[in-house]
């Protein structure tokens, strides 16, 4: 030990106010290994005087004190005032030989052994001599100066400190926690399992696990048992079930606090994946998987530690829905109960989805009738109001299929597969097809695509952009003007739906949407109009057509607007224009390629994205009137077209030809088929579903026929603006209830006071809810989704205390924002827990 170390040591110890009725501080030093002997004559302390015990041997050969009797007289007679620091190379003496024993009583003592020094140096209470043992006990710990460093800078208050408190800081620093916490310093040891080998080298596992009873009251003689029981508590608490005989020995302690330290662990970022595998690990010694099988599904919707819960979760409800008895609301509450809770919800996130769209289906199935109208307005309102769903739960169901069809699960969706596809070419689109096409000749009372600039674009002074997507079809539109309700800064939006003209083509559905002064030819051979004598194709030659009739117009391709363009130069593009046509191609140009048309509606979310994206930017940019519509929409079976659905046709002197048309200059009759006048020319189309058989691309991506699918189209009009009004989330409130909690298992419950709807304005609300004791939480949590369409619909949950409290609140948040939206004290009053009372 350094000189000045001891010298700032003992001076620190002679500052200090003697504590009365002492006036003086007189201080031995008993040196007995001489360590420094050599130093004690160069120890210079201010204002205090220095004595060193001195021995020789008498006539007897024996070595005794020389100076005892004269440093006894100097303390007791000659200097009563002064500080002394009474030095001795040999040991203390015992107390009947002990002449200085009655200065010694009223006196202090000062060591300078390793122990010593490190007390000192963590500024630890000096009179409390267990500090030394204990830094002796664990000595190969304190040799590291950086372990030093750390436990002083953990230690808010050494002077406080108690022993237990200061073992704890030890194991902290060891496990690298950052507070003196079990809890955390068991989270640490989870996250990095070599922290267990250091704190059994350096201080060995007894204080651990003596802490682990102290928090839990469970007696663990390894880390793996208490990991054990961890799992096993929690596994049953969260199921509130009694546990299986053979696992009652893993079933005990302090249930609701392992339950919620588990469940901490298991919901933490940090440390999910890691408690998850040790989970995974231990469950195969204790059978767990066995015990999931046996359980109901109404027991393992709750379950969440295991990802073979997910499995089996998705096995039972598929062979639920297979049956179809469902009920579509009890098993729409269990997904989103998964899809919210489960810790694997990403990995399973399509099958979940997939789930929602076959409960969909199931209940539209049982509820759809293709009613026989007499008119075709009928059937178009029909469609536009109803039918439409069909396709869409349909693209939605493949979508998500098409995520899953690698993995192995999706064997179980092979049954459900095939009624889906039965359905909707059977019962939905034979029904539907067969029905439009014999009222076709009844389409010009509609809504018409060609009147789409003289009814909306003219009538408007302000700023107008429309965006036209390539093969749009209106369910697909239906799904954009959801979302911008939801997502954007909606002033005012409509849907409608507008009827192409025949052949349902690009060509001429993109030229139905432009202006014209004078004339429109249009020539179905070629696949040509011409407006005011310019060519409608390409982009640049419809900004010249746009100009013609307003001279403030411009067109780009989305990709130009989006890909080339910097917000400046957006900003720039819009300034001063009255009309600006966006065309967007995403789904027409997937679909009608024979190589990519598999991935039709993968293109349609796409589409949905970006065109969604782009509405929200322009509105940012200060355009206040969006529409958004299509030239065409399309017909898509996902499975193959087979045999029986392709069309040969007998009359070959077409003058043009596509998988659902073809064009004569006669009238003529084909099997299956309708014939149309068009113009002066004619024109056949499938009544049903059915392909034309002709060269080109792929048959199940096709459009040009005569189906309320290829031919309705959607007409979006999008108002935001500076004066706009954001739809709301549904409002929360606490039921009412006896304010006093009597059990650690309680049940509680929140009204959700608005329906969600869209045209109301009151959107879903996902919330957490638990108790809190302060800003601490003593309660797992609970995620719930406000999602009913009933007014002051009421969501149950239940909730575990743990600890032990006088009062708690329950607090209801907000997940998105964070904010409290509703709180409410209880009193706690809990007797003898029950066997349940986990």
């Amino acid at each position: 030990m350094e000189i000045d170390k001891i010298k700032e040591m003992l001076e620190y110890r002679f500052s200090l106010t003697p504590e009365l009725p002492q006036k003086r501080h007189i201080i031995f030093w008993y040196d007995s290994k001489k360590e420094f002997k050599d130093l004690i004559d160069g120890l210079n302390l201010e204002n205090v005087k220095i004595i060193k015990l001195t021995k020789s041997i008498d006539k007897k050969g024996e070595l005794i004190y020389t100076n005892i009797f004269k440093t006894k007289y100097t303390l007791e007679v000659e200097d009563t005032n002064s500080n002394y620091l009474i030095y001795s190379e040999y040991p203390r003496v015992i107390d009947s030989e002990n002449y200085l024993l009655d200065i010694e009583k009223y006196s202090e003592f000062f060591e300078a052994d390793k122990s010593a020094m490190i007390v000192e140096e963590l500024k630890l209470d000096r009179t409390n001599y267990r500090f030394g043992e204990i830094i002796r006990e664990y000595s190969s710990f304190f040799a590291n100066k950086e372990r030093r460093e750390k436990l002083i800078k953990l230690i808010e208050k050494p002077e406080f400190l108690d022993e237990e408190e200061f073992k704890l800081s030890i194991l902290a620093v060891i496990s690298s926690a950052k507070i003196l916490d079990i809890g955390e310093i068991l989270k640490n040891i989870i996250l990095n399992r070599n922290k267990l080998q250091d704190i059994e080298k350096w201080m060995n596992l007894d204080f651990l696990f003596s802490e682990i009873k102290k928090k839990f009251d469970v007696e663990v003689n390894s880390f793996e048992q208490f990991l054990k029981i961890l799992m096993i508590t929690h596994f049953y608490c969260e199921l509130q079930k009694r546990p299986h005989i053979n696992l009652e020995n893993y079933f005990k302690g302090r249930k609701n606090e392992l339950f919620i330290f588990t469940d901490s662990l298991l919901q933490n970022k940090q440390t999910s994946e890691i408690i998850r595998d040790e989970f995974y690990n231990l469950a195969k010694d204790l059978n767990i998987k066995e015990k999931i099988d046996e359980l109901e599904l109404d027991d393992t919707i709750k379950g969440t530690a295991f990802e073979y819960f997910d499995k089996v979760i998705i096995k039972d409800i598929v062979e639920i829905f297979d049956s179809e008895v469902i009920d579509y609301e009890k098993y729409k509450k269990y997904i989103e109960i998964r899809l919210d809770n489960s810790l694997w919800s990403e990995k399973y996130y399509s099958f979940y989805k997939i789930l929602f769209t076959i409960n969909d289906f199931f209940k539209l199935k049982d509820s759809l009738i293709i009613e026989d109208r007499k008119e075709l307005r009928d059937i178009f309102k029909d469609y536009t109001k109803t039918y439409f769903l069909v396709d869409n739960i349909y693209r939605k169901f493949y979508y998500y299929y098409d995520q899953i069809k690698t993995n192995e699960l999706s064997t179980l969706f092979n049954n459900i597969k095939t009624k889906i596809d039965k359905f909707y070419e059977v019962d939905y689109l034979e029904k539907l097809l067969a029905l439009w096409s014999s009222k076709i000749n009844e389409r010009e009372n509609l809504p018409q695509q060609r009147d789409f600039y003289k009814n909306n674009i003219e009538k408007y002074d302000v700023r107008t952009v429309v965006i036209i997507s390539d093969a749009l079809r209106y369910e697909v539109g239906y799904e954009i003007s959801q979302k911008l309700r939801k997502e954007a800064n909606v002033k005012e939006i409509k849907l409608d739906g507008m009827l192409t003209d025949l052949p349902s083509r690009t060509f001429l559905g993109m030229a139905n949407l432009l202006p014209y002064k004078k004339e429109r030819k249009v020539d179905l051979i070629s696949g040509k109009v011409t407006i005011d004598g310019i060519d409608s194709q390409g982009t640049e030659n419809r900004e010249k057509i746009l100009k013609a009739t307003c001279e403030e117009a411009s067109a780009i391709s989305y990709s130009d607007f989006i890909e080339k363009m910097n917000r400046s130069k957006q900003e720039e593009f819009i300034k001063g224009k009255k009309v600006i046509y966006i065309y967007h191609d995403t789904i027409d140009a997937i679909g009608d390629k024979g190589k990519t048309e598999n991935n039709t509606f993968n293109a349609c979310e796409e589409a949905i994205s970006n065109i969604v994206n782009l509405s929200k930017l322009l509105s940012s940019l200060g355009v206040v009137n969006i529409y958004i519509t299509s030239d065409h929409g399309f017909l898509y079976e996902k499975k193959e077209v087979e045999e029986y659905n392709k069309l040969e046709l007998k009359n070959r002197k077409y003058l043009s030809i596509g998988k659902r048309y073809a064009i004569y200059e006669k009238e003529i009759e084909e099997k299956a088929c309708i014939t149309l006048k068009l113009d002066e020319l004619y024109s056949v189309f499938p009544e049903k579903n059915q392909r034309i058989k002709a060269s080109g691309n792929g048959l199940q991506f096709v459009h040009g026929g005569a189906s309320p699918l290829e031919m309705i189209i959607p007409l979006i009009n999008y108002k935001s603006g500076a004066n706009s009004k954001k739809i709301s989330k549904v409002q929360v409130r606490i039921r009412e209830s006896v304010a006093k909690i009597t059990s650690n298992l309680t049940k509680f419950a929140v009204y959700q006071l608005e329906p969600v709807s869209i045209k109301n304005g009151f959107l879903e609300r996902d919330i957490v809810v638990a108790l809190y004791s302060g800003n601490v939480r003593v309660s797992d949590e609970k995620k719930l989704k406000l999602n009913s369409i009933e007014e002051n619909s009421i969501h149950d949950f239940r909730l575990t205390l743990s600890g032990e409290h006088k009062k708690v609140t329950l607090k209801v948040i907000d997940v998105e924002s964070g904010d409290i939206l509703d709180s409410k004290e209880y009193d706690v009053s809990i007797g003898i827990a029950s066997d349940f009372d986990f």
